[in-house]
Order: structure tokens, then sequence, then C-alpha cells
């Protein structure tokens, strides 16, 4: 299972490479759950000011908030950037 700064780095690569739209893989209750841990992802992301501008689609209100897409409509930002930026030199660091 991926920590949620493995997560975070791989959306943030993503992103980077052009993805916008994040959506859970199917339509299953598994895969919806699935998903969360990427929207939570992208939420803190944004939330920290790593991200421009997301859009979050929200599927359920119950008990618990269920994001259903995430839609990002800025780019990574300089202070996103900076974060790939050590996570990289982290892992060249560990490899080296």
């Amino acid at each position: 299972m991926k920590t949620l700064g493995l997560i975070l780095e791989s959306i943030l690569e993503e992103i980077c490479t052009g993805k916008k739209l994040f959506t859970p893989e199917a339509g299953t209750q598994e895969a919806m759950e699935k998903f969360q841990k990427v929207a939570k992802a992208i939420s803190y992301a944004d939330s920290e000011g790593l991200l421009e501008h997301c859009q979050f689609g929200i599927a359920d209100f119950t008990e618990r908030l269920t994001f259903s897409r995430v839609l990002v409509t800025g780019g990574v930002t300089e202070k996103g950037h900076e974060f790939l930026r050590l996570r990289f030199s982290d892992h060249q660091q560990k490899v080296g």
C-alpha cells in the first residue's frame, strides 16, 4: 500500500505530464474507496499550495465525505515543483 507521500508524488508527476481528470478506475465500491486516497492527496496538495486550482466532485454527503472525481484546472505550482525536486533528491540519496 502506498503512503500519502508516494501517492502525492505520483499525482503531482501525472499532473506535470498533463493529466487533469482523476476518477475511480471502476464503478465498484472498492474502486471508489481506493480513489478516496487519491482525492484526499489532491485535496492536501491543493490546501498546501502545491496546485493552482482544483474542482472536486462529491458523490456522497453521508457520515463521510466521498469524492467522485477531481478536475485539476490549474497546474503544479512552483511550490509543488520544489516538493517534487526534494522528493527526487531524497530518492537519489537513498539509492546512491
